[in-house]
């Protein structure tokens, strides 16, 4: 089997690697946060795994709020409320990794 190659620039559709790209058990997505942007307030029963390539902001978890940075790595738990807020001048980017069974749920 060959490895499947995609970079962000040329898939901005989510999952940037999933399913019709055969992964077996994680979907792997990109987000860019503009200063003063937010993700989606949202809550779903799959943990995720975020790293953060640049900038920083904060992560929203069940009401309190945690600092995050470029080189952080981030686990949000099933079932807890959550946003990203980049809170820095520059852009907040993040690489996410759900597991398969998110794939139907994303945005």
């Amino acid at each position: 089997m060959k490895p499947v190659i995609k970079n962000k620039n040329d898939h901005k559709n989510h999952p940037i690697l999933g399913s019709q790209d055969g992964v077996p058990t994680v979907v792997s997505l990109y987000h860019d946060h503009q200063p003063g942007e937010t993700s989606t307030h949202h809550t779903h029963p799959w943990e995720h795994q975020a790293y953060i390539t640049r900038g920083e902001g904060i992560i929203f978890v069940d009401g309190e709020k945690f600092p995050i940075k470029e080189g952080d790595f981030v686990l949000v738990p099933p079932n807890a409320d959550h946003y990203f807020e980049n809170t820095g001048t520059s852009v907040l980017s993040r690489v996410t990794f759900n597991p398969l069974a998110s794939e139907g749920h994303l945005g």
